[in-house]
């Protein structure tokens, strides 16, 4: 078989499996009673998000293609968080080592240049950093009798939204993915594999977005993360999964092999995704599986999935 530069391109766009935000391809797993799943995915799907643009401005993510009044031409809601990068010089290796992200893979450090960079936005950089003591919570409130209407906000932790009688609904900040029709596309999409492989086909941001939204229902502003994440992890990380799996095995979509080592650990390819592209995709959209309390094809522990009720906003 050959294949010219641009069919390759595009061949290689079949690594979704791999270059889509981790954990999207098995069946959803919500702390609810299964036997009404269809019936809270019909209601999620209903209601309608009242302070979409003010969450996303709490993100304080910065771009100049962000469609506004001003530029209604423009084609995307949200900036990129991986753009631009955060970076900081230093005189001394000291003077930034507290300041280093737990991951060596999220970011580059130039010792001989004393120049250090992330792979993100500097809102990114500064969440990132906090995870160890973060206890946010992301938190839903209807305002309307028959619940279809709702706000959501960002509390710094589960007591603080359940005292304001708000119902969490993931762990972290609100962001692009936080609304409750997203979770409904979440629980009702129990295998996006598919979707997924076709839309990284696509060799534009705008076709990825595009085919997220109709092929997989995600709204627009989720959408756009996702899409900004699979071109990065494309750039970031093609060179690492080639090595991992091979030419061949990449081209064929013969990437079956265990995600995680014995000890744990993700395997070189999963790990770049992960720990490259992770942090801006998480920031960014807020919601993801893990967060939202449901399981992922990739192994994880109990206390990487937190646990959320989703029966309880309209209780």
């Amino acid at each position: 078989m050959s294949l010219n530069p641009r069919s390759l391109f595009v061949t290689l766009g079949l690594m979704a499996l791999v270059f889509a935000p981790l954990g999207t391809v098995v069946s959803a797993q919500a702390v609810v009673d299964l036997a009404q799943l269809d019936d809270l995915i019909e209601r999620l799907d209903e209601t309608k998000l009242l302070n979409r643009n003010e969450i996303y401005e709490q993100l304080k993510l910065v771009g100049t293609k962000i469609r506004t009044e001003a530029n209604p031409s423009r084609k995307f809601l949200t900036a990129n968080p991986y753009y631009p990068r955060y970076r900081e010089a230093f005189n001394r290796l000291d003077d930034i080592q507290s300041r280093l992200p737990q991951n060596p893979l999220s970011y580059r450090l130039n010792k001989s240049k004393r120049r250090f960079m992330f792979f993100g936005q500097e809102p990114v950089f500064a969440w990132y950093r906090s995870l160890s003591t973060n206890t946010e919570v992301c938190a839903v409130k209807f305002i309307d009798n028959v619940r279809k209407e709702y706000e959501l906000r960002t509390f710094s932790n589960s007591r603080d939204a359940i005292a304001a009688n708000f119902a969490i609904t993931h762990r972290y900040h609100c962001g692009t993915c936080s609304s409750l029709r997203n979770l409904a596309v979440y629980l009702a999409k129990r295998d996006l594999t598919t979707p997924a492989r076709s839309c990284a086909r696509k060799q534009t941001l705008r076709g990825i977005k595009r085919c997220l939204v109709e092929a997989i229902g995600f709204e627009e502003p989720c959408a756009e993360t996702w899409a900004y994440n699979v071109a990065h992890t494309k750039r970031q990380c093609m060179t690492t999964c080639i090595k991992h799996y091979g030419l061949w095995r990449v081209l064929r979509n013969d990437m079956g092999d265990a995600h995680v080592d014995d000890g744990g650990e993700l395997n070189p390819c999963l790990a770049c995704d992960e720990h490259i592209s992770g942090p801006g995709f998480q920031y960014a959209a807020g919601r993801t599986r893990r967060a939202s309390g449901l399981t992922s094809a990739i192994e994880r522990t109990t206390a990487e999935i937190y646990l959320v009720d989703h029966s309880l906003y309209f209780e």
